[in-house]
């Protein structure tokens, strides 16, 4: 059950959710915050019976060798902001990243906050990144700088992944095992040193401190992939990313 607080961060006011854990940010007001929150209608993504354009707002980067095409549509299905598929072919999918990197994780962000909450119908062949990276058309590939979590294909299990210059600090073991079509929360959490990773409430197994991305801004990311010959979903309830902190 939601139990949401008030509590005053460098003179900023943060919205916890400590009904699931005390590290789950659903809002913030002051002067030092930045806050990204996905809605298909401010990215005017086209309805899901019909065809259309890239999302607004987003660098959109679309691989759809196999058969039908790979996009991100509204749902019609009440509490889903959105959907991605992927056309047919192994690795065909989306990476999207928002246009205009704003998010960093230095000493002078006392708070920077990822939740994503998503249900992927086969998570055995699909391949997931999401979180906060440096522009990469690739994400899945090997980006150079970001936090992120990812469960890659032919495992249901997620880790949590912090990277600086092509260096990676991933979990010990896996946060959580996820099940096909059911919704999933993930999330990360920087208190100006440390990042703390979360699936479904339950905090990873270490806490990073190193390889945290310092010298870079970055965006709000995500890449969804096929790991078969056979297209998939990715239905998106929540997205939000949080910081306090401009310089």
């Amino acid at each position: 059950m939601a139990d949401v607080v008030g509590q005053r961060k460098n003179g900023n006011l943060v919205y916890i959710d400590r009904g699931s854990h005390l590290k789950r940010v659903v809002g913030a007001i002051g002067p030092d915050v930045i806050w990204y929150e996905f809605l298909p209608w401010v990215h005017n993504i086209q309805d899901e019976d019909a065809t259309g354009t890239d999302p607004e707002g987003f660098v959109t980067t679309v691989v759809e060798a196999g058969t039908g095409t790979s996009e991100v549509d509204q749902s019609n299905s009440i509490g889903i902001l959105a959907q991605i598929v992927t056309a047919a072919g192994e690795n065909d999918g989306i990476n999207l990243q928002l246009v205009g990197p704003h998010f960093e994780f230095t000493s002078n962000q006392p708070l920077v906050y990822m939740g994503f909450e998503a249900d992927i119908n086969d998570v055995d062949q699909t391949d997931l990144f999401v979180g906060i990276a440096l522009e990469d058309t690739t994400l899945l590939g090997g980006v150079s700088d970001g936090v992120y979590l990812e469960s890659l294909d032919e495992a249901a299990t997620t880790f949590g992944v912090t990277e600086k210059d092509s260096s990676e600090t991933t979990t010990s073991s896996s946060i959580a095992t996820i099940s096909d079509d059911t919704f999933h929360f993930y999330e990360f959490f920087f208190d100006g040193s440390s990042v703390y990773f979360f699936v479904d409430g339950a905090e990873g197994g270490t806490i990073h401190t190193t390889n945290i991305p310092d010298d870079v801004v970055l965006t709000p990311s995500i890449h969804f992939l096929t790991g078969e010959a056979v297209a998939q979903t990715l239905d998106i309830r929540q997205w939000r990313c949080i910081q306090i902190g401009r310089t």
